[in-house]
């Protein structure tokens, strides 16, 4: 028990720490935000870190935003920390697939499906016109994963807008600008911006967010295209009626059952595979590692990784995340190992890194560890690309599919664990293993070329809204 509890203290505080990046982030954009000042000030308290002046200053909101936070089903009357509310779920190995996914459907009633809609009347043009939206076009996972789709666009057959929230723009943004009509958006309130869309004629509006923060939600609850569809940002269904569909594949989402919208399903991946390389396996001790947010370490991912560092009494588990800087929180990790029985001389961990240096730290890691129910996505792809195998366990929702799809479209599928014990086996014999270099053919722009005309046939017998 006492284990358990350390290790959930851990996931807590985690958690908190998420939702309070969360909290900073909209406050960049919107300094005098009253709900993010209240916010942010919770969380502060809830996880006994120092008041600021902002924080003394902010008013309070009738209800502790640091627990209706940590709980999908909270209705506390703001949208943007109900969405957060429902991305930090996806985190929690405690909560059943099936109230999640009532849970987004349950946020879609309260706070989309009721906004007012835009009437179209389908048609088929020749050339559509497609609109991706997002606030992370940049040096952001979501940013550097559309590096290889926007510039493979047809440009004969689809004018490309992007309706960009991005504040500081840089090298990713501007490659991503290459052949696009590019919108700066984030001055725009949501119906500022669903009008703007639908002045521009967008034939499919492409949601790179989900329940992420800085969502456009509420403009695509307004319909502002005839045919709406989110990808990439998210993975899991967004519980609205105005969006259409969400783009998948056949690894990460193989029924319908967690989605409220159809699904359709890239035969490449929703993540598109890596390139492999091949590295000279590491002398000395084998080390164990992951580079996945703290948050993602669950208590039964902690007790797993535990009983690894049992089985191969001389490894060491190297951690690299954002908050292993703040020596309450490493405390909180040491604690939550040693719990199970783990002594702290052998966890190496690391805070934040600058985007790119990060990468360095898989030259000191043999086997890089899958979390769950929350499995990696980007940090999967970014360690099979520095020469390192990836371990994962095999999960039910789709997020926990993730490094599944992934490994299974990389030729390792020997990697991708049915149970605990599979999972244990699979790390001790991956210590020391070369992968083989690989060199993937880029073909997500054909595919998803391909699902927005499927969107846009089956708009188009429909009757107008």
């Amino acid at each position: 028990m006492a284990s358990g509890t350390a290790a959930r203290r851990l996931h807590l505080a985690a958690r908190r720490l998420a939702a309070l990046d969360l909290a900073e982030r909209g406050l960049k954009r919107r300094p005098d935000d009253r709900a993010c000042l209240a916010w942010r000030a919770d969380l502060l308290k809830a996880l006994d870190l120092p008041h600021d002046t902002a924080a003394r200053r902010a008013g309070g909101a009738g209800v502790d935003l640091a627990e209706a936070c940590l709980d999908p089903f909270a209705e506390i009357g703001l949208p943007p920390i109900e969405s957060a509310a429902l991305y930090l779920a996806q985190f929690d190995p405690e909560i059943d697939d099936a109230r999640l996914v009532e849970a987004h459907r349950a946020w879609g009633r309260r706070n989309a499906d009721p906004l007012p809609r835009h009437s179209h009347a389908p048609t088929a043009p020749e050339r559509l016109r497609i609109g991706y939206v997002s606030a992370d076009l940049g040096r952001h996972p979501v940013g550097r994963l559309l590096l290889d789709v926007l510039p493979a666009h047809d440009r004969d057959a689809f004018d490309i807008h992007v309706y960009s929230d991005r504040l500081a723009e840089d090298d990713v943004t501007k490659h991503l600008h290459e052949g696009c009509a590019w919108h700066r958006t984030a001055d725009l309130d949501d119906e500022a911006l669903a009008a703007r869309i639908r002045d521009d004629g967008i034939d499919v509006l492409v949601d790179l967010a989900g329940h992420t923060w800085d969502n456009r939600l509420p403009a695509f609850a307004r319909r502002p295209a005839p045919a709406q569809v989110s990808f990439l940002g998210y993975g899991a269904t967004i519980g609205m009626a105005a969006m259409d569909a969400v783009l998948s594949d056949p690894w990460e989402a193989p029924t319908d059952a967690h989605f409220t919208e159809a699904v359709i399903r890239l035969p490449s991946g929703r993540l598109a595979p890596p390139k492999l390389v091949s590295r000279v396996p590491r002398s000395g001790p084998p080390v164990f590692g992951s580079l996945n947010k703290l948050v993602k370490l669950s208590p039964p991912t902690i007790a797993l990784w535990a009983r690894l560092l049992s089985q191969v009494p001389e490894a060491h588990l190297f951690l690299q995340s954002s908050g292993l800087e703040r020596p309450e929180i490493r405390r909180l990790t040491v604690e939550a190992f040693a719990a199970f029985g783990v002594a702290e001389e052998r966890l190496e961990l690391r805070g934040s890194m600058p985007d790119g240096e990060h990468l360095q730290a898989y030259r000191r890691i043999d086997v890089a560890l899958d979390p769950f129910p929350f499995a990696g996505g980007v940090t999967t792809c970014e360690a099979l690309s520095s020469g390192v195998p990836v371990v994962a366990l095999a999960g039910n929702r789709p997020l926990a599919r993730q490094s599944r799809s992934v490994l299974a479209r990389s030729g390792l599928g020997d990697l991708i664990a049915a149970d605990a014990d599979s999972y244990l086996q699979f790390a001790a014999e991956a210590v020391g293993r070369s992968l083989s270099a690989t060199e993937p053919v880029p073909v997500q722009a054909r595919e998803l070329e391909a699902a927005y005309r499927q969107l846009v046939a089956k708009r188009r017998g429909s009757s107008p809204e």
